[in-house]
Formats: C-alpha cells, sequence, structure tokens
C-alpha cells in the first residue's frame, strides 16, 4: 500500500502530458497518486476534469484491466487510496474536485466486483467487497452504533486493510454519523453521551458547527432540559454570545429553541458570576443573584461595566469570564476599582445594579434617551456625562427590608416591575394573565380577604392580596417622590375602613393615597 510520493509524480507527470497509461505499473502508481499536486497551487488529477476521466477510460485508463482482477485490482487499490485521502469538504476543494470524487465514489461501487478472483484474494478486497457501502451515499452509517459504544475494532481494522489514514475524512465523517446514531437514542441514553460527543467535536473544526448544530437541536426537545455546562460553552466559544446581533449568522443553524436555550444558560450564567465573582459582598449576596435568576426569560440582553480589577485581573476565572462576555462589557470608571455595574434590558426597562455594597437600583425608560451609551467606558460619578447614576431614572430602589411597606426588598421590586413595566418573574410570565374583576359594591371577608373586626398591620403584600381580590389598582409613585395610591372609589364600606386604618386618605376622582 505504501508507495514513495517521489515515485508517484514522476508517474503522474508523465500521464498528464500523455493522458494515457503504457503499462500496468504506471496505471498503479497514478491510480495511488490522483491527490499528488501536478504544479503550484497544488493542482492534482483530482482537480482536473479531463485528465480525471482519462484515468478510469475503457480504451486508455485503467478499465483497460478490468477483466483481468488480479491486475485491475492494483488499479483499484491505488483508487481507493486516493478516494479516503480527497477531502471534498474542505473549502479550498474546487466544483471540479467535488464532481470528480463523487464520480470516484460511484465508479469504485460499480466496479467492486472486478477486483474478486475465483481463486485467492487478499484480505482487503474480501473487506472491499462485503463492505461496498463505503462508496455510498452515507459511507459511515453502518459502523456508528458499534463505535459510539466503544467497539472500534472493525474500524481499525477496516483503516488498516484499506489505508485510511487517521486524518481521512472517512473517521471525521464517523464523528457525525454517531451524532447521528445518539439523537436517535431515548432523552436519558442520548444525555448520558453528550460528553463522550463533544470532546469527539472539539479536535474535529470541519464537522463542529453541523455536530454542534445536531446536538443542541436533539437536546432541546429534552423534557426540562436541565443546564449542560459543557454544551453550552462549546457552543459560546463556537458561534460566541447567542442573543448579540453580529453572532446572528453563526447561530442560525439551530432551531430558535435551542438558541433560547443557550441564552438562557448563559445568562444564569453571568448573574451568578456578578453576584459573586464580580459583586463585592461576593458569596454572601446570593439574595440579588436568586432575585435576577427568576427573569432570565424576560431579559432581552444584559451588559457588564468592568472596574479596573476584573477588567485587566490575570486571575483565570477573570480572564475566563471575560471571553465569554466578548462584545458585552465596557470599561467602568470609578474611584472604587473593584465595583463593577451588572446592566439588564427588560422590554421597556434598563436595569443597572452595582456590586459595591450600598449602591441602589437605578432603573430607565427604554423610551426615552438614556443618560449613557454602553459602547463607550461609563462613570459612576450621578449626572456627568455618560454616567449609570443620573436623575434622568425612572426607579430607584434600594436593598433594604421593611421600606415603604414591604417586608423585603425582593417583595418591592418584584411588585415594582410588575405594576410600572409588565415585567414578570420567569414562571408567572408563562402562565395565562388572568385579570380581576372591579367590584364597587359591598364586599365582605371573603373577598378582602381580610377580618371584619379589624385590619392588620399594613404592608404592601397585604394591600396587593386586596387589590387583587377586590380589582383594584396600586399606582405607587413613591419612586418618583410621590404617594402610593389606590385607584379606587369610596362606595366599599369595608374597604373604605381598611384603607383608612392603612392611613389613605381618599380624594375624589383620583382614589387613596398615602
Amino acid at each position: 500500500m505504501s508507495v514513495p510520493e517521489d515515485i508517484q509524480l514522476v508517474a503522474v507527470r508523465r500521464f498528464w502530458e500523455t493522458q494515457r497509461f503504457e503499462t500496468l505499473k504506471d496505471a498503479r502508481l497514478v491510480s495511488f497518486g490522483l491527490c499528488v499536486p501536478v504544479r503550484n497551487p497544488g493542482v492534482s488529477i483530482m482537480d482536473d476534469r479531463q485528465r480525471f476521466r482519462a484515468v478510469l477510460d475503457k480504451q486508455s485508463g485503467v478499465d483497460q484491466w478490468l477483466d483481468e482482477p488480479r491486475w485491475y485490482r492494483r488499479c483499484y487499490q491505488g483508487l481507493v487510496r486516493s478516494y479516503f485521502i480527497y477531502d471534498c469538504e474542505e473549502k479550498s476543494t474546487s466544483t471540479v474536485g467535488k464532481q470528480n470524487w463523487g464520480d470516484l465514489r460511484d465508479y469504485l461501487h460499480s466496479r467492486v466486483d472486478h477486483i474478486v478472483d475465483d481463486k485467492v484474494n487478499p484480505d482487503w478486497v474480501t473487506t472491499t467487497a462485503e463492505n461496498r457501502q463505503l462508496f455510498g451515499s452515507d459511507p459511515c452509517a453502518p459502523y456508528a452504533s458499534a463505535v459510539l459504544d466503544g467497539d472500534t475494532a472493525f474500524v481499525d481494522r477496516l483503516c488498516e486493510q484499506l489505508g485510511i489514514f487517521k486524518a481521512s475524512w472517512f473517521l471525521r465523517e464517523l464523528v457525525l454519523a454517531q451524532i447521528r446514531e445518539a439523537t436517535k437514542l431515548g432523552h436519558q441514553a442520548f444525555t448520558q453521551r453528550l460528553p463522550q460527543l463533544l470532546k469527539m467535536l472539539a479536535s474535529n473544526l470541519v464537522l463542529c458547527d453541523r455536530g454542534l448544530i445536531r446536538l443542541l437541536d436533539r437536546y432541546v426537545d429534552v423534557p426540562q432540559h436541565a443546564l449542560h455546562p459543557q454544551l453550552r460553552d462549546a457552543a459560546v466559544e463556537r458561534w460566541g454570545n447567542p442573543w448579540l446581533p453580529s453572532n446572528e449568522m453563526r447561530w442560525g443553524g439551530v432551531v430558535p429553541a435551542a438558541r433560547e436555550m443557550v441564552s438562557e444558560w448563559l445568562k444564569r450564567e453571568f448573574i451568578e458570576a456578578f453576584f459573586t465573582k464580580l459583586a463585592q459582598d461576593g458569596l454572601g449576596d446570593r439574595r440579588r443573584a436568586e432575585f435576577w435568576l427568576r427573569y432570565t426569560k424576560s431579559m432581552d440582553n444584559i451588559q457588564f461595566a468592568l472596574g479596573t480589577t476584573a477588567l485587566y485581573s490575570n486571575d483565570r476565572d477573570f480572564v475566563a469570564l471575560r471571553k465569554k462576555m466578548a462584545g458585552l462589557f465596557t470599561e467602568l470608571r470609578t474611584s472604587d476599582s473593584q465595583n463593577n455595574a451588572f446592566v439588564m434590558t427588560l422590554g421597556d426597562l434598563v436595569a443597572v445594579e452595582f456590586g459595591a455594597i450600598g449602591n441602589a437600583f437605578y432603573g430607565y425608560d427604554t423610551r426615552q434617551d438614556l443618560p449613557f451609551d454602553l459602547s463607550k467606558p461609563v462613570l459612576t460619578t450621578k449626572n456627568v456625562r455618560n454616567s449609570l447614576k443620573h436623575d434622568r431614572r425612572i426607579l430607584w430602589l434600594g436593598h433594604k427590608d421593611g421600606i415603604r411597606g414591604w417586608d423585603t426588598w425582593e417583595e418591592m421590586f418584584e411588585a415594582t416591575l410588575g405594576e410600572h413595566f409588565g415585567i414578570k418573574p420567569n414562571k408567572a410570565a408563562q402562565e395565562p394573565q388572568r385579570t380581576a374583576p372591579v367590584r364597587s359594591v359591598s364586599a365582605d371577608s371573603r373577598t378582602t380577604g381580610l377580618e371584619t373586626s379589624g385590619a392588620p398591620p399594613f404592608s404592601r403584600t397585604r394591600l396587593s392580596t386586596l387589590a387583587a381580590n377586590i380589582g383594584f389598582l396600586v399606582d405607587d409613585l413613591s419612586h418618583k417622590n410621590g404617594n402610593l395610591w389606590v385607584r379606587f372609589d369610596d362606595s366599599n364600606p369595608e374597604v373604605n375602613r381598611v384603607l383608612t386604618e392603612w392611613g389613605f386618605t381618599y380624594k375624589g376622582g383620583k382614589g387613596w393615597w398615602r
């Protein structure tokens, strides 16, 4: 099987000029040398339509020995070797080269019987005759299942007998065949094989895109499709951030649901990283992380402003995080080098959280001009040019419990996001929205959810419960230094009593305020 390339080249050059074989020896050498470059820039017989067809010619090509198996198979063996060497998936492969490779495949398939002798046959001949599907439209399919289960013995023997070397397209395509086979398995079996398949793809750059597309499209069909860090990292490393417009084409091969799945995974990872690795209070700030993790499905975009520590640190975690955040972060110019900012876009709201302790939450309306541009370095000095802290905010909320009538800041944040922007946590956003009927006549304790003997102490949770049961709107203007309003009339005596005990005052035509 091993024919020195310099000897092949002499025969190939001779054939290049004459386009005919005078001896079986030359025919054999050229059959092995179809991919040997004859001249720059790397043009071989496989890239030349006329000369390729001359190799297979009945009169002056290899077919002149077709009726003599022991002679003909010397050429056939070389053609098989060239078939497995030539890579028609290479970007540099010409249209002519792809056509010639397809014709060579069909030729080998149709000539298998002519290499078998009635008396003695080498092992490679027997193997070829028993595996003529190698020259079909899906040459790797018959071996995928066994290799996927770890049995490579037959493929190893196939490669040894037919001279299929490690860099051949066959072994590369065998990886894709295994992926196709795995996608036919049940959910649990497929998920168990994902690490093995991703490892194979990592060393097959030509197949990486096609393989990842198949894996992602299959995994999104797994019920609940729990976070798979390896699959997420492989896709993001290959195609970049899934929600950036600049990566639209790179993610275009997967189904939209798969892209959304990876987007949510990546957003969750960034939220976790910000409130642990990037937040000044680190692991102690789990409450903010848990709160915003509930809103990942509502986030259209997330971006970061990094202080000097996070921006320039050589710490391995910071380096890996910046790589994943490519295109999503800018510099945060602040006196606190450890401070960072997390900027979320949720519908019409741009929400800004800071990593340093004691910083309030800022909210801006996208329908108005924002006071900052995240394509440039941003600041934290209030009201200066390109600052994340500006009086043009429409929300300003502290992370403190027991303020503005709320037991916890999480309740206050959730109510504010819902009432002013219609932004709901992930679970609530997926549920059908129900509008409570408006009641303006008498209601007993069953409709208010309160005891008739006296109202319990005021809290925003109790006010929200009452609003849901009765069907009125709560309009909280405290974020604008205004009042808390209940948009309801004074026709219900029990509601009047409760609101009065809670410190509300009625104003005709507007409702109750405190």
